[in-house]
């Protein structure tokens, strides 16, 4: 199984907004206000405010009543993703391939180029290098890399290899296949009712009864504490987006104001020279709001288009959902198909269902992700329980 390296920077989108707020202080309980539009529940804390019980998610009379002096910084979602779009390009210029894990979270490939930077370690610190304050570790799997920069602190990375790895999985607690394993938290409330709080005490389990009684996703929950995860790694490709933005002289409040905005601002991507001649398949438009704050949806084309027409009216549906007045305005094209497809004059009734199912799979991932459309295969087929019998794969 293949090493695979991670990067996490606790606090990422706190530390992007307390930066660009000029938040200095870290005795400041703070916090970031729940969404617009959103459930009350706050966003990350500042040290002080989780030192005070504040966490994630909590709903947000219950971070006052633990925190009555908790301030709240207006969550900035369009900084934030332009940060950790910053920090996978420090990396990529390492000459290694990334696959983002979330905001300020990154699983790196480290194979390809150890011996250009003098071993692991050394590309360790080199990651150490694109962020100071960040937590570097490297483990065999996705789930046990991310979980062993838990353990690591700024400027002292750690590696977890061969027999070691069960050895610091086993006292882990059974909250980590959520954090960093994607189990769902109904499975792992399910096992610490049972008792199961230590991963450990997962793995003695065995890999047979957690199947039967929880299906493939107790399956995978055992694999990952066992040390078992073979996921490869989903580098991200090589796209550029085009963004332009549109400062407007007063608060936007009007929908003629709007719609004249992104009326310009789709004229000048489509007029950019370095789109070549592709045509847009997803947008994402973005707001910066008058008080502080920012907003953003992404936009998925049924299929790629460079009519302005249809471009503007696809954002306009979104920009319904604008929490409050704009300052500024952005639209980002994040993806590009190529401008010269052609379609056949004649197509048989086969091909053109299969031409529809292929579409409709294309604009699923390109909503949700690769790994959204699956399909059901075969896996042990003289089995007489469909769990195992049957099982989901990648489209």
């Amino acid at each position: 199984m293949p090493v695979i390296a991670a990067l996490t920077v606790p606090r990422f989108a706190f530390g992007v907004v307390a930066r660009r707020l000029g938040l200095r202080d870290p005795a400041v309980a703070a916090a970031l206000a729940p969404e617009p539009g959103g459930p009350p529940r706050v966003g990350e804390p500042s040290a002080a405010a989780g030192a005070a019980g504040v966490r994630e998610g909590m709903r947000l009379s219950e971070a006052l009543a633990l925190c009555p002096h908790l301030a709240l910084l207006p969550p900035d979602p369009v900084a934030v993703e332009q940060a950790a779009e910053v920090l996978c390009a420090q990396i990529e210029a390492l000459g290694l391939a990334v696959e983002p894990a979330g905001p300020g979270r990154a699983l790196i490939q480290t194979d390809p180029v150890e011996r250009l930077y003098g071993g692991r370690p050394g590309v360790l610190m080199r990651l150490q290098d694109t962020a100071p304050d960040g937590r570097v570790g490297a483990a065999p799997g996705r789930f046990c890399a991310l979980a062993v920069t838990r353990r690591a602190r700024p400027g002292r990375p750690v590696s977890v290899t061969g027999p070691a790895v069960r050895e610091f999985l086993a006292p882990l607690e059974i909250g980590a296949l959520a954090a960093d394993g994607g189990v769902a938290d109904d499975l792992v409330e399910a096992l610490r009712r049972l008792g199961i709080d230590r991963l450990g005490a997962l793995e003695a389990l065995g890999r047979l009864q957690l199947r039967d009684r929880f299906g493939p996703a107790g399956e995978h929950a055992w694999r990952l504490a066992s040390g078992d995860d073979p996921t490869p790694l989903r580098p991200r490709s090589a796209t550029v987006a085009l963004r332009e933005s549109l400062a407007l002289p007063d608060a936007a409040v009007t929908e003629g104001m709007l719609e004249h905005a992104l009326r310009v601002l789709v004229e000048r991507l489509l007029a950019r020279d370095d789109r070549r001649g592709r045509e847009p398949r997803t947008l994402r438009l973005g707001a910066r709001l008058v008080g502080g704050g920012s907003w953003s949806t992404g936009v998925t084309l049924r299929e790629p288009t460079a009519d302005a027409g249809r471009l503007r009216l696809a954002l306009h549906a979104k920009l319904q959902g604008l929490p409050a007045p704009a300052e500024e305005l952005t639209v980002e094209l994040t993806a590009l198909a190529p401008g010269n497809h052609q379609v056949p004059l004649f197509r048989d009734e086969g091909d053109a269902r299969a031409a529809r199912v292929g579409a409709a799979v294309s604009h699923v991932r390109a909503a949700l992700g690769e790994g959204a459309v699956l399909h059901i295969v075969t896996v042990e087929e003289t089995s007489r329980l469909p769990e195992r019998r049957f099982g989901l794969a990648p489209r």
